[in-house]
Formats: structure tokens, C-alpha cells, sequence
């Protein structure tokens, strides 16, 4: 909650901000324009001025929201293919490394696999199985299990 609150202040801050600093500019624009061309090409060239300062200020805006929180990620399901060929098993599925940081154990049915950004998932096994081999290549784990 306190963190929804902190977002919300800055937000509020920078639309101020912006809201100023976007008011003395247009006063800045008026004023030259109207000195320059007086009459009615002035008023609307000074309009143009202003609209285009308006549709710039309101794409600062987004892209300072965007820049200063930028929306998290949705998380994704974890992808993996459990192949069964009699008395072994292979799991092979994508991991993020780097490759230190990439390991699986398994305890009588529960396969942990775990990687780089904090990454780790429970694959519930079939039956009590245990790891013959591994290996980790571009991002894919492949997990050898022998059926107890």
C-alpha cells in the first residue's frame, strides 16, 4: 500500500510539474507569436503553437510514466516436456542462466529445478525417480531420471 501511495505522489508531482512548465511555455510561445504576426495569421499561428505543445506535453508525460514505473511482467507458465520411454524419463524445458546458476534435484517425486532471476519450479514426477544426467545448452535444461 505504501509503495501504491509513494507511485501515486511522484506521478501527481511530475503531472505538475509538467502542467507548469507546459503553461509557461505556452504564455512564452503567445506572447512571441503575437508580437511577431499580429492579426489573425498571429492568433493562429499562436493556436497551432499550443496544440502542438499540448500533444508534446501529454507524450512526456506517458513517457516519463513509463520510464519512472514501468509496468512488471506478466508471469508466464513455465513450459516444460516430460518424456517417458519405459524406465526413464526426460524432462527438457527452458531455464534462464547462467548455466552456475542452473541445478535440479529431485526427492522421491518432486523434481526442483532451479535457475538464474530467481527461478524455480516443483515438477511433480509420475512415479519416485532419480537424476542420471543433465546438461544445460542456450537456455535448455535436459533432465535424464531413471524410475525407481
Amino acid at each position: 500500500m505504501r509503495r501504491t501511495r509513494l507511485k501515486t505522489d511522484i506521478t501527481d508531482i511530475i503531472s505538475v510539474a509538467v502542467l507548469i512548465i507546459g503553461i509557461v511555455v505556452v504564455g512564452v510561445i503567445l506572447t512571441l507569436v503575437v508580437r511577431i504576426q499580429r492579426g489573425l495569421l498571429g492568433i493562429i499561428l499562436g493556436g497551432l503553437a499550443v496544440g502542438l505543445l499540448v500533444y508534446w506535453l501529454r507524450e512526456f508525460r506517458k513517457m516519463a510514466r513509463k520510464e519512472l514505473f514501468p509496468r512488471s511482467l506478466p508471469k508466464k507458465q513455465w513450459s516444460y516436456e516430460l518424456l517417458d520411454s519405459g524406465e526413464e524419463m526426460t524432462l527438457v524445458g527452458e531455464v534462464p542462466g547462467p548455466e552456475e546458476n542452473v541445478n535440479a534435484t529431485v526427492n522421491e517425486r518432486r523434481l526442483t529445478v532451479k535457475g538464474g532471476n530467481n527461478f524455480e519450479k516443483e515438477v511433480t514426477l509420475p512415479t519416485n525417480s532419480e537424476i542420471l544426467d543433465t546438461s544445460y545448452v542456450n537456455g535448455v535444461l535436459h533432465i535424464k531420471l531413471r524410475k525407481l
